[in-house]
């Protein structure tokens, strides 16, 4: 459901409207659009996101904290670890032996050719694939104040990319709506964080034209799924930043996640609306899909007890999934600043400090 919770309907309660309604008024006088979660985006309209404003989130990236990273006990230049890999995987020639070369990168076929000890030079591997993997099914069309779920979530991916591109990572990755997937291959600088951008941009209005329709149930595209096409796509050892509402994470079905946990690097962040979490001010609301309207009374301490401990419980088995095998898991309420929650995924993910 896509929907604003904040303008009055009737002196006894607010109306929360499905997008019909909220599409035009925009978020209600209450939201805070100077210190939250907009920064340095486009805050015309909190219910659509455009390539223009995503680009333009790239001056923001001054804004983030860059932790230091962690430190190394060791009488060396520097107070970081070093970005570099090591040895890579991309042969680069054939030398002949040095002495206190590495005996395992000798090259035998040529040694045994010429008569003389050779060895294989790779080039040092400095940059690492940086998949951004964003949910924009239909839950994430909702929100009461800033903006909806997915603009909010759009924002961040946008920041947590030029931050990662800025460290010299190829950043690519994945963006999935009721509609689809679309994949976008890493790429070095911004020609590959612009091109993650534009899939971004192109796939948020289809699924918020999708879903101001009303056209049809949402397809059955689960987590589990792109888990399952993400294990097949994603290098091992690569950093994935994960940004979603979480909404039918399930640990039933999570071999395919398991098997990402164990073989790279996950970040993982829970986008959420504070109607979510708790129940408004004691009162009468007036509710609305969109189609049918009824009222909700929200003054009953059970009703609002059951309420917030079923979000609690849910963030507490989402972050019991997550923080597996040194992985992580953060939230962003839409009206945190996200200039902060970036920095914290980035701290998260090996390479990108």
């Amino acid at each position: 459901m896509m929907s604003f919770f904040g303008r009055k309907a009737e002196p006894n309660g607010i109306e929360h409207s499905t997008a019909r309604g909220a599409v035009s008024r925009g978020v209600h006088s209450g939201s805070n659009t100077a210190s939250g979660s907009t920064d340095a985006a486009d805050t015309v309209d909190p219910t659509q996101v455009s390539l223009q404003s995503l680009v333009k989130l790239r001056q923001s990236l001054p804004l983030i904290k860059r932790p230091a990273g962690r430190q190394v006990r060791a009488s060396v230049t520097g107070g970081n670890m070093s970005r570099a890999l090591g040895r890579g995987l991309d042969f680069a020639e054939v030398r002949e032996y040095n002495h206190g070369d590495d005996v395992r990168t000798i090259d035998w076929k040529v040694t045994a050719r010429s008569g003389k000890p050779h060895t294989k030079v790779f080039n040092e591997e400095r940059e690492r694939p940086f998949l951004i993997v964003l949910d924009l099914r239909h839950s994430m069309f909702f929100g009461t104040r800033t903006a909806f779920k997915s603009v909010i979530a759009s924002r961040l991916c946008a920041m947590v990319a030029w931050a990662a591109a800025g460290n010299r990572d190829r950043v690519g990755g994945m963006v999935f709506s009721d509609d689809g997937i679309r994949e976008s291959q890493p790429g070095e600088g911004s020609k590959g964080v612009t091109r993650l951008l534009n899939a971004i941009a192109t796939t948020h209005a289809q699924a918020r034209d999708s879903v101001l329709s009303a056209a049809g149930q949402p397809r059955q595209l689960s987590l589990n799924d792109i888990f399952k096409r993400l294990k097949r796509s994603a290098h091992t050892g690569s950093s994935i930043c994960l940004i979603s509402d979480f909404p039918d994470l399930d640990e039933r079905e999570s071999g395919h996640l398991n098997h990402l946990l164990r073989h790279n690097h996950l970040a993982a962040c829970r986008v959420y609306d504070p109607l979510e979490a708790e129940l408004p001010p004691p009162a009468t609301y007036a509710i609305s899909d969109g189609q049918t309207r009824t009222s909700l009374n929200t003054g009953a301490d059970q009703t609002r007890k059951a309420y917030s401990d079923h979000f609690g419980l849910r963030r507490q088995q989402t972050r019991k999934i997550f923080r597996g095998h040194g992985n992580s898991y953060s939230e962003c309420r839409v009206d945190d600043s996200l200039t902060d929650v970036a920095a914290a995924l980035l701290r998260q993910l090996p390479g990108s400090l």
